[in-house]
């Protein structure tokens, strides 16, 4: 596994508190999702109009880097982007830099509520008039991108902070390889810590503490999926997917803190977020 540029997070660990501490964060995410459903993926408001433009524009260029680095590239590129969250700012931009169709798939239709003003102001952002004319958005409640995309329609897959909350991370590298063409290549840039903002930077591995069915119980749709890297290279390689790498980007110091034994022992625990690229074999076929 390869490592790029890390940020250390140093906490004294303290193991008990943050294990109690994290179940009533689970609780917390579980009645917010129950009281109020699936709201926004961001940690601001969209009417914060050019903070979420700036965002967007970020995480696009991020993409296009770590594509880039991989040796692919959007120009002419019919991209799918998975998870999109609360607007299609990411594939507007796709667009401006010589993409030349955007579909945009998600669980929940967040994007459909976005205001006029916003698509208006990232138009004066971009110097260029914004048109939806390439752009398709789909969601699903199933999340099954196979039913929604002809097969071997996609060139590009991008993904930010989205894998991590699929339900069937395997299903849907399956159904991915039936959509994108051969030699099509994926950038994915994918989270591995708790999502509880609190409880997130005080013990980024905290999900990792609990036994499988104690998680469980606190389940709601977009729970992080605790899918660990190896098992992101197997699905991919085992979908008829080649050249699969996979690149810590940050990283914190887990030295004194304690995960259960379902997970100890696993690679990488030091690993807050990490690059998955990957290549469609030419063969089309997926391997056993």
């Amino acid at each position: 596994m390869e490592t790029t540029s890390a940020t250390t997070h140093r906490e004294p660990p303290r193991n008990g508190l943050y294990f109690a501490g994290g179940i009533v964060f689970l609780a917390l995410a579980k009645a917010k999702h129950v009281l109020r459903g699936y709201s926004t993926p961001k940690p601001f408001a969209l009417s914060e109009t050019d903070r979420c433009i700036d965002y967007d524009l970020k995480v696009a260029n991020e993409l296009l880097g770590h594509l880039g680095t991989y040796g692919g590239t959007i120009e002419n590129a019919h991209v799918l982007e998975l998870g999109p969250g609360s607007d299609l700012g990411v594939g507007l931009y796709l667009l401006s830099q010589g993409a030349a169709s955007y579909t945009a798939f998600d669980r929940n239709e967040l994007a459909a509520r976005v205001p006029a003003e916003f698509y208006t102001r990232l138009g004066e952002r971009l110097g260029i008039p914004v048109s939806m004319d390439r752009v398709h958005y789909v969601a699903r409640q199933d999340f099954d991108v196979a039913a929604a995309l002809p097969p071997a329609s996609v060139d590009i897959v991008l993904s930010n902070a989205a894998f991590e909350h699929f339900d069937d991370v395997e299903r849907t590298v399956h159904q991915l390889s039936q959509v994108v063409k051969p030699g099509g290549k994926i950038a994915a840039v994918i989270d591995l810590q708790t999502h509880s903002r609190w409880i997130r930077d005080k013990d980024p591995n905290n999900i990792y503490r609990y036994p499988r069915w104690l998680y469980r119980l606190f389940y709601a749709p977009g729970q992080p999926n605790r899918v660990r890297p190896a098992e992101y290279r197997r699905f991919f390689e085992r979908a008829g997917w080649c050249d699969v790498t996979v690149r810590t980007s940050t990283r914190f110091d887990p030295r004194g803190r304690s995960v259960h034994d379902d997970f100890r022992g696993c690679e990488s625990l030091d690993a807050c977020s990490i690059v998955l690229c990957a290549t469609r074999t030419l063969t089309g076929g997926a391997r056993p």
